[in-house]
Formats: structure tokens, C-alpha cells, sequence
């Protein structure tokens, strides 16, 4: 069969991925942008903790390596387990496996180089680098060779370019690609491929090769397990096929036995290190992180600006499209090969299970991310989809559909490329885990994003025109004030004192007017100068700047940004708060205020104005 198109397509999504990888080096980066950082240092950790400081119980070295190289996420890689009295490793081990590898030869060049040999320095990050880029490769392999056993050679090329370019699987195989995803859609695919071919001719062999995928899967992230559904449901199609498919097993029982064998056994490897690091085999690691298993978080999954599967990776609406015309496919395809039943009962199980995480957005990075490991069997929808739009002979479905499908996959592909450019470019601007609705409006198409635009992350409403009517409501210069606890004389924008927060004083006092709008205003706008000596990046301990409407001491509108996101060290920058007043509600007195939100780092308020503004 001609394989040139799909061969073709494979060899330059690696290069593109690979030309990305060179031209973005991550282990060149420091902090939090480092290929070792958040939660791939959590993953990581077990590695230099076990094979370098012999340490995996107290992990003092951490403190050391902090202070050494500030890397990101090492702190949280470990949490106290009180009963124990011991550090457990809060990600559990399967990407640690994953790594073993690539850490090993990081080692053997910081060992044999001036690089120290301490799991840390800049071989380990480029050489987990390397070998995840490698996994990526090795993945889109067999994910072709998958696609090629149910399409032709055309349909299976653009499928292929569709997922490694035209969604976030680009994100997390050329920038994030020690992330477990990248690694784990390889899973899916070697197990996809080997299932087909063990129902092709059963052996030992593929048997261990499908037990070390579930097992390998399922010890980089639990809930991986689902990937049992797919050999299980592989075939099946209506009851005579489950009928059919217990002698087959039955016929096969010890190769099953050797499959279930191996799963087990990876997974013993958690449960051995949890006995000899809190004493208990078995240890919810993730503390107070859970799931909500009544629905609440599936439209925020699918469609919010935060981080909405199909909103940023669009091009899987026609996979999800795409599930009714494999549908119809499946019926021409031979007894053992029919497999719409587990695409369909896999992609509806694990879609359901990774939305109801409470963390439903999944920290940073690109997308939905939970969801790329599955797109190894979300192909298959996909390119059932292209086939029947791009090989149907009816002229009426090509000239009323095929131009606008093309569009949209041209599209598709330029949002994608270019929203993963913004995420990684220095001033690309995208926010990869707080974007609100108004803030990626304000930077969609920009090549260049103004700093002060992050304040939509906070608040939808800024007064942007110009006023016709802007008159003074309040004034606060501090200077009268003689509270020693909120105030000091240590940095001031005028005068001689300054409102300060700190660790030890999180609120200030409430600042309040009384108002009547005999000016007709339409905004209040409240504005103060501030300064930090070293600013916090800590989205959730910004300093809040928040002002909010009273009616008879009741608020019934409040609005708030965190200054943090527009701050310089050692800087005074004076920054605006806007609020609309909203039509036909009385309010009598405006409230501004701020709080520390549980930060360490002090800062620095002085000189507060509202005003009122009508256009």
C-alpha cells in the first residue's frame, strides 16, 4: 500500500516539532519556564532523591538545591506525612521511570564535565529534554501506523498533521514535553497498535507489551487505569460479539493472566515505596485535591475562556463530529476490527472522570491538557471525519460543506500555532491558567502585548474613552493618619508616610465616601500609587486592590485587580481601578480597600483618589 503522503507528514511534524524545540530551548530556561520545574519536578524528584542523595524520606537536600538554583516546584515535590513523621513524594513514580533513562545519561555528562553531578544542573534538564522529544517521535510512529490500518494513506497524512500541529499535543511534545502527556499519548498509541495486533494473533509477547502500557500509564497518572477500556472493549459491537469475545478469552486465559500480572506489578512498585516511606501501602498523595463527580465542572471543561477544551483547541470538535461517520465506518469493517464501541465508551468514561478533577483547569500550560493522551484514539473520529467531507463523491456535500471545513481546519491550525507562540513568546502575553474572557480578546492576533492589559484578568470593565465629567469624590494622602501598625515612613510616592501591607498586616482600613450622583457619572474610578521592594508572583498572594458600591452598608458591586501584575521591584507605579455604575441601582457610599491576600512581601499604597467619569 502506498505509505509516501502519511511518511511524509510524519517526518515533518518532527522536524516542525523538533525546529520548535531548537529554537525554544527549555533547558536553557530558569524557574518556572525550566524543563524541570512544577509538576515535572514532582514527577523528577524521585530520581536524584533515590539514586544521588539516597534520600527519599527526608529529602533534605531540597534546601540546598533551592537556594542554589531557585528552581520551581521542588518544594512542593514532598509533603510531610505527620503519622510517619517522613516526606512523601506527592506525584507518584511512573514519569520518574519515564526519565530513568535520559536522568542517566545527564548524569554520566555532568560526572565526566564541569557541570555538578547533582541532578539538578544543566545536563539533567537537557537530557530529559531530549529523551521526552524522542517519546514524541516514537509516538506519532505508531499513532500512523494505527491510522493506516483503518484509512487510506492521504486521509492518515492529514489526520497525523491535524493532532501534531493543529492542537495542544504541539504544546506539550515541543515545549512542555516532560509533562506525563506527551508521554503517555506514546502510551496510548503502542497500546492502541499492540491490541490490534493481539486480536490479530494473540502471543505472549504483545501480551507484556499491553500490561506494560496499562500499568506503565496508570503508575504516571492514576486515573490512566481507563486505558484498560480499550483492549477490553476492543471488537466488540453487539451482543453476539461479547458472546464471541469469552471463548476468545477464555482460548487465551494465561496470556490474560500475564497481561493482568504485569499491570499488577508496576503498580506495586507505588504501593512498596508508600509502605517504606509513611508505612502504609496505600496514601492519598494529593492531600486535600479531589473530585466532584456530579458534572460540575463540565461545561467550564468544554467551552470557559479559563481553559475550555474545544475553546483552545478547536480543532477536536470535528473528532467529537467525527464520532457519528466512524460510527458508520465501523459497519464495513471486518468482525475483530470494529471498535467504535471502545473509542466511543473510552472517550465518554475518561472524558467525565479528567473534568471532574476540582483542579479542573489543571494548573498551567496549554489547553486541556488531560485530554492529549486520548487524541491517540480521538484520531480515529477525526480522520473518519476528513474521509467523508474530502472523499464523499456527492457534489451537493462537497460544494456545501468542504470549503467552510477547509476554512475552518486552516483556521484552526493558525490559532493553535499562534496562541502556543503567544504562551511561550517573551511578550506573547497569553495566560496559560487565569484567562478571563476579557483579556484574551484583548490580546487575540496581538504580536505584542502591553503589561498593563493584564489587569483583565481580574476585571472586565476599564473606562477607555474620554471624559466629559471627572470629578473628585475622595482624596487620601495618608499624611494625617497616625496608626504605626498600617503606616511608616520607609518608602512614600509624597509626603512623609504610606499605607503599608505585610505578612503580619494583611487588611487595610476600609477608605469610604458617601455619594450622590448629581454629576450623572457613569464610572468611578479609584486610583493609587504603589511600590514593592521584591514582587510577588504568586498569583494567589497579589496584593488586591478592590473597590465596591454600598446601598445602606449592603455591597452590590465590587470589582478588583492584583497590583502585583503590573508592578516593577524597587518601582512607585501609580495604577487605576474602573468601575461602571450600574443603570437604575442606588448605592450611597463607594468602599475601597486592600488586602495582602496571605503574602510574605511588603508593599506600599500612598496617595488614593476617586473620582467620578461620565463619557
Amino acid at each position: 500500500m502506498n505509505q509516501e503522503k502519511s511518511l511524509l507528514a510524519y517526518f515533518f511534524s518532527c522536524v516542525f516539532i523538533f525546529s520548535l524545540v531548537w529554537m525554544y530551548p527549555s533547558w536553557n530556561n530558569t524557574g518556572p519556564n525550566a524543563t524541570l520545574s512544577w509538576d515535572v519536578m514532582g514527577y523528577y524528584t524521585y530520581l536524584p532523591a533515590g539514586l544521588i542523595y539516597k534520600d527519599l524520606t527526608e529529602t533534605k537536600f531540597k534546601k540546598d538545591i533551592q537556594k542554589k538554583y531557585n528552581v520551581s516546584g521542588l518544594e512542593h515535590a514532598s509533603f510531610l506525612h505527620e503519622e510517619s513523621g517522613h516526606q512523601v513524594m506527592k506525584y507518584p513514580m511512573g514519569m520518574a521511570v519515564a526519565y530513568l533513562p535520559w536522568f542517566l545519561g545527564g548524569h554520566v555528562v555532568a560526572t565526566f564535565s564541569a557541570y555538578p553531578a547533582d541532578g539538578f544542573s544543566l545536563p539533567y534538564h537537557a537530557g530529559i529534554a531530549f529523551g521526552c522529544l524522542i517519546y514524541a517521535f516514537i509516538g506519532l510512529w505508531f499513532f500512523r501506523k494505527i491510522l493506516l490500518r483503518f484509512f487510506d494513506d492521504g486521509v492518515a497524512a492529514v489526520t497525523l498533521l491535524l493532532i501534531a500541529i493543529g492542537t495542544n499535543y504541539l504544546n506539550y511534545s515541543a515545549f512542555d514535553m516532560a509533562m506525563p502527556h506527551n508521554f503517555l499519548f506514546t502510551l496510548y498509541a503502542i497500546l492502541i497498535w499492540t491490541t490490534i495486533r493481539w486480536y490479530d494473533h494473540p502471543s505472549f509477547r504483545k501480551s507484556i507489551v499491553i500490561g506494560v502500557c496499562i500499568g506503565w500509564a496508570a503508575l504516571a497518572r492514576p486515573t490512566e487505569i481507563l486505558s484498560v477500556l480499550i483492549p477490553i472493549l476492543w471488537g466488540l459491537s453487539d451482543w453476539e460479539s461479547v458472546r464471541e469475545r469469552f471463548y476468545f478469552w477464555k482460548k487465551h486465559f494465561g496470556k490474560l493472566v500475564v497481561t493482568a500480572g504485569i499491570v499488577a506489578g508496576i503498580g506495586a512498585m507505588q504501593l512498596v515505596y508508600w509502605k517504606l516511606a509513611a508505612g502504609h501501602f496505600l496514601v492519598y498523595s494529593y492531600e486535600d485535591q479531589g473530585f466532584s463527580w456530579n458534572g460540575i465542572h463540565l461545561k467550564d471543561c468544554f467551552i470557559s475562556y479559563r481553559k475550555g477544551w474545544l475553546l483552545y483547541t478547536p480543532m477536536m470538535v470535528f473528532s467529537i463530529l467525527g464520532l457519528f461517520f466512524y460510527w458508520r465506518k465501523n459497519k464495513t469493517f471486518t468482525f475483530s476490527e470494529k471498535n467504535f464501541l471502545a473509542v466511543f465508551v473510552f472517550f465518554i468514561i475518561n472524558t467525565f472522570v479528567i473534568f471532574s478533577w476540582d483542579i479542573w483547569w489543571y494548573g498551567g500550560g496549554f489547553g486541556q491538557r488531560a485530554m492529549i493522551p486520548s487524541y491517540a484514539l480521538l484520531g480515529l473520529p477525526l480522520a473518519a471525519f476528513l474521509e467523508y467531507f474530502y472523499k464523499n463523491n456527492n457534489r451537493f456535500t462537497k460544494i456545501l460543506f468542504t470549503f467552510p471545513i477547509t476554512l475552518a481546519i486552516v483556521f484552526f491550525l493558525w490559532l493553535n500555532l499562534f496562541q502556543t507562540w503567544q504562551a511561550h513568546a517573551p511578550n506573547g502575553g497569553f495566560e496559560t491558567e487565569n484567562m478571563t474572557k476579557a483579556y484574551y480578546w484583548k490580546i487575540f492576533g496581538k504580536t505584542n502585548v502591553n503589561p498593563e492589559w493584564r489587569i483583565y484578568l481580574d476585571t472586565d470593565e476599564e473606562f477607555s474613552g474620554k471624559p466629559k465629567i471627572k470629578k473628585r469624590i475622595y482624596y487620601n494622602d495618608f499624611e494625617q493618619v497616625t496608626d504605626s501598625i498600617n503606616f511608616d515612613t520607609s518608602f512614600v510616592s509624597s509626603g512623609k508616610q504610606a499605607l503599608r501591607l505585610s505578612q503580619k498586616v494583611q487588611h487595610s482600613p476600609l477608605f469610604s465616601t458617601s455619594f450622590s450622583n448629581d454629576a450623572n457619572a457613569e464610572w468611578i474610578r479609584a486610583t493609587a500609587n504603589f511600590y514593592c521592594k521584591s514582587k510577588e508572583w504568586n498569583y494567589w498572594q497579589m496584593t488586591q486592590f478592590v473597590i465596591y458600591l454600598e446601598q445602606n452598608g449592603k455591597a452590590i458591586k465590587s470589582k478588583m485587580i492584583r497590583v502585583h501584575r503590573l508592578l516593577k521591584d524597587n518601582e512607585w507605579r501609580r495604577i487605576s481601578l474602573d468601575i461602571k455604575i450600574p443603570k437604575g441601582q442606588k448605592f450611597d457610599k463607594v468602599v475601597v480597600k486592600f488586602w495582602n491576600a496571605g503574602g510574605t512581601k511588603k508593599i506600599w499604597i500612598d496617595d488614593l483618589e476617586c473620582v467620578v467619569i461620565r463619557e
